[in-house]
């Protein structure tokens, strides 16, 4: 078997154009022998979630229910190609979870989506994106 430039990838996804477009990036690398295990990673946001309220646990497993059923659907997609992949729902911030994955996996690169933003928009919101690659331990891969 031959060795993988990339042994293993983390591919953090949301329910944005632009993850499609970053997973039809990892399906190309990954038909052609680039990428080895594959890992899918996504989140619900709890900045979405107002716990103070009633509803917050319903509101909650909502957000859960739509972040699986986006692994769900590019975990099929893959797979239909005969790629594997793994899969991680996580909850919280978006940066933060996915340094954090980043921190305790072995990972080689991390191949994400970023979001068009000017320096303006950049400097207001602090793009996932730009967090991720500025404290990121391995290289990130960004698709536009």
């Amino acid at each position: 078997m031959e060795e993988k430039l990339f042994k293993s990838v983390l591919v953090p996804v949301n329910e944005s154009d632009l993850s499609e477009r970053v997973i039809n990036k990892v399906e190309q690398m990954a038909l052609c022998g680039i990428l080895g295990d594959i890992c899918i990673m996504t989140m619900w946001d709890v900045h979405n979630v107002d716990y103070t309220k009633l509803h917050s646990p319903d509101k909650e497993k909502l957000l859960k229910e739509q972040a699986e059923q986006l692994l769900k659907k590019y975990t099929e997609r893959l797979k239909s190609h005969g790629i594997m992949v793994r899969t991680i729902l996580s909850g919280g911030d978006p940066a933060d979870s996915i340094l954090k994955e980043i921190q305790q996996s072995k990972y080689d690169l991390v191949i994400m989506g970023s979001r068009h933003l000017n320096k303006f928009q950049e400097l207001v919101s602090f793009s996932v994106s730009d967090r991720v690659t500025r404290l990121s331990s391995i290289p990130v891969l960004v698709v536009k």
